[in-house]
């Protein structure tokens, strides 16, 4: 299992090798653009190697960095997001065997999955819209059906909850822990 982590400060990423919860060893990664941010790792060429998916939200751009290991191969602008969306994760909503781009629009808490073929934009469809108070904030496969959930959180009540999905239609939910009081939840990581 690998922990990728980002320091907002330098904006230096590495990546922590873990046996479980231990600790192995470290590498750093590239360091990001100004303005970019790190939403998710996926493998977008299909290499066996974790791909950072970035996204810059005053361009609404994004970006694929191909990497082996921590190492940084080459980049590709994804496709630009309309106006007041974000990109969240990247996960294979469709069983198409490539990574997604999972989207939100804050403002109307809408949800939105965009198919890809590595960074082109294939085609996308609309995901439940959350309700009040909650926000789309990771994905993940929690209930082992071989495809990706929601991860919810709710800032005021740090209440986690956990949305099941069947590519962009919702099944099913639970409410996941809340967290401690000066924590919030980041980023789900599974086995890369």
């Amino acid at each position: 299992m690998e922990w990728v982590l980002g320091n907002a400060g330098t904006r230096q990423t590495a990546i922590w090798y873990l046996n479980n919860n231990v600790f192995i060893s470290g590498a750093y990664g590239p360091t990001l653009a100004a303005g970019w941010g790190l939403r998710s790792v996926a493998d977008f060429n299909r290499d066996t190697h974790p791909d950072y998916a970035l996204f810059n939200p005053v361009t609404d751009r994004t970006a694929i960095w191909y990497l082996s290991g921590p190492t940084f191969l080459s980049g590709a602008y994804g496709p630009t997001l309309p106006s007041g969306w974000e990109l969240v994760g990247a996960a294979d909503f469709n069983g198409g065997g490539k990574p997604d781009y999972v989207l939100y629009k804050p403002t109307t808490r809408q949800t939105a999955i965009w198919y890809l073929n590595n960074n082109v934009f294939i085609s996308g469809a609309y995901g439940p819209t959350l309700p009040a108070g909650l926000e789309l904030v990771a994905t993940a496969d929690f209930n082992g059906g071989g495809k990706p959930d929601y991860v919810l959180y709710n800032a005021n009540t740090r209440q986690t909850a956990i949305w099941y999905m069947n590519n962009n239609v919702f099944v099913s939910g639970a409410y996941g822990p809340t967290l401690p009081a000066g924590w919030s939840l980041v980023e789900t990581v599974n086995d890369l």
